[in-house]
Parts: structure tokens; sequence; C-alpha cells
């Protein structure tokens, strides 16, 4: 384990007024800021909502519902190892909600805060020059790769589709040219074999959280080493599409492996066959000897999960559900619909898309 930002001398650190954007509430930074003694005089995202909270009970009653009826599950997520919205509260740290951070009134709203830093960690607004230079000491922004490498919004998404085996975040200085600004701190992340997405941004939050602070107290104390981006090493890529997310069973099973990867656990890659639409949650790649099918051939099932031939190997499909069914519907509908021999098409449409962007 790390040691603490602040267990060294805390007294060599000057207090610095910071304003935070952050869409993320897993993500322990106020806590370790204001252990080091800075002061966040607010906390900014698009909007504020959340929610109503069920308890036990309620929790119980509807799981049993949606297995009577069949209704669709909540959405697949990661257990949050901190909540930012309920530390904010404690601390009486406003809350400011603001779709447009480059609007004229969040600008001035902004110059009477007095402010000497801003800290922005997985937000999703482009920050202009009105606001980038309201802060005395300036803007530091933390990505998650490590620059110069996979700048742009959705970076952890392209990493895992790319097979990437390592990660990381980088902090560095906010300028009007997108994660182009000299680089304060980095710090490396492997990546698990069978990490997904969510896994993956998780501990890119909570890593960030150490990182940042370590650049605040640099900062504070006029000791921060800036090291500009080798531009030459730049690789960029935009925000994900519908068409990104397709599933080809032209390509081999760890590239489909790794596609699904990269959309767990937000959603489901979709696959489809003989008109119906199956979403896929849990698959495997798998080597083996040509089987002499074609791929997208289902050439082996057993007790609910479907081998399937790709152009490389086999994946096995461990967790699907055939649109819109789901519950005990779905796997009595998955033994009729889905026989060994059957087809998915090559290139299923796209369909639309959450976007999870960061900056």
């Amino acid at each position: 384990m790390s040691p603490h930002p602040c267990t060294e001398a805390v007294s060599k650190v000057s207090t610095l007024r910071l304003l935070v954007l952050s869409e993320v509430d897993d993500w322990d930074f106020g806590p370790q800021l204001k252990a080091c003694g800075h002061e966040i005089v607010a906390w900014v995202r698009p909007a504020w909502g959340r929610g109503p909270q069920c308890g036990g009970l309620c929790q119980a009653v509807r799981t049993a519902v949606n297995a009577i009826f069949s209704l669709s599950k909540p959405i697949r997520t990661i257990k949050p190892r901190f909540d930012a919205w309920t530390w904010l509260d404690k601390g009486k740290i406003p809350r400011i909600p603001c779709p447009n951070v480059n609007a004229p009134q969040f600008v001035e709203y902004v110059k009477g805060l007095n402010i000497d830093l801003i800290v922005v960690c997985f937000f999703s607004q482009i920050l202009k020059a009105p606001i980038l230079q309201i802060p005395r000491l300036g803007i530091l922004n933390c990505h998650p790769s490590l620059l110069p490498r996979y700048g742009g919004p959705h970076p952890t998404f392209w990493m895992l589709k790319n097979g990437e085996s390592v990660a990381g975040i980088t902090v560095h200085v906010m300028t009007e040219k997108i994660d182009a600004g000299d680089i304060v701190a980095q710090r490396e992340l492997m990546i698990g074999e069978t990490e997904n997405a969510g896994q993956l941004l998780q501990r890119q939050y909570h890593a960030s959280a150490a990182l940042l602070t370590e650049a605040v107290n640099a900062m504070a104390q006029g000791t921060i080493d800036r090291k500009p981006q080798n531009i030459a090493e730049r690789s960029y890529f935009g925000k994900k599409k519908a068409a990104d997310t397709i599933l080809d069973w032209n390509g081999s099973a760890r590239q489909i492996a790794n596609l699904l990867r990269a959309v767990q656990p937000f959603e489901p890659l979709a696959a489809c066959l003989n008109g119906k639409t199956i979403n896929i949650y849990d698959a495997q790649p798998q080597e083996g000897s040509p089987s002499g099918r074609v791929p997208g051939e289902i050439v082996a099932r057993q007790s609910g999960r479907f081998l399937v031939q790709t152009g490389n190997g086999y994946l096995e499909i461990r967790s699907c559900e055939i649109v819109p069914f789901h519950g005990w519907i779905n796997r009595i509908l998955l033994e009729f619909l889905l026989p060994v021999g059957s087809r998915f098409d090559l290139a299923p449409p796209a369909t639309g898309l959450a976007s999870h962007a960061v900056s």
C-alpha cells in the first residue's frame, strides 16, 4: 500500500482553496485533500441527482416481483468503495449543478470564489479560455491513460477493446488543447486478463485521488515538476460510437471478449440471430482446432452455455438474453431458439449506446 500523500510533513504544505469538477461519486479525493489541510470551496458537476434509496425489504420485494414476472434486471454495477455525495453533505461543501461550465454566469461565479486551483477529474465538458484563466495556479486535470497515449474522452473503453495490458492515469496542466498540457505525474496500472471497464475505472478513480493529492501538495509547495508531452508519441481516440461496439464474428475470440470487457458492466454486447437480438453479458475466449464451421455458428451447447465459432478460436457464451425476455422465460426460450448449428449474423445492426465520457 502506498503511503498517504500527507504522511511526511503536513506543515510544509500551504493551504489552497480549490474548486473540484468531477462526475464521480466513488472517489475519495475529498478526504485525502482535506487531510492535507486544503479547502474545497465547492464541487461541480453538470447535474446533481440521486434516485430514491431502497431499503432491504423494498429490495427483497422488488427482486421477487422481477423473478415472478421476468422483468428486466437492474443494470449491473460495481460496488462503490466510497460515497462522495454523503461526504460532501457531512462536510457542508456546496454541490453546484452546472450544465455549462463555460457559461458567462458560471465564469463570474467562479471568479467570486477566490480560488487558487481548479481540479478536474472524469468530467465530460471541455473548459475554455475564460475559466482556464481564473485560478491563480491554473487547472490540474486527471486523465485515465498514460498520456500522450490514448488521449480523448473514452480511453478506458479503447484500451480494453484494443487488448492493452497496461493502463494508467496522468495528472497534467489543463490547456485549451484537449489532453495536451504538461504532465505533472503518472502512474501505471496493470490490466487484469478478465477485468472489465467498470472494474478498471474504479481502480483509476481511487488511484487518481492519491496522485492528484500529491500534485496539489507539490503545487502548494512550489515544487511541481512539469514535463511537456512528446507529441510524436500521441495517440487520440474519439468518442465511443455504436459502430465501435458491433460484434464481428470474423474477428478472433479474444478480440470479441475484449470488446465485451470494454462495455461491461454498463451494457451488454449485442448479437443477432434469425432476426432476434441476443444480449451477451458474460463470455470467455477458448482456443481449439478449427471445427470446419463458419464464424458465428453455434458448435456446442450445455447447461445454458454456448460455444460459438469465431474467425480464430471459440467464444463460450456463459450468460445471454433474447431481447426482450428475462429470467425463467428467457431460459426456456434459449433451449428452443438457439440450437446447435444456428448461425449468428456476422455483423448485427448498431444499437443506441449510453456514453460515459471523461476528460
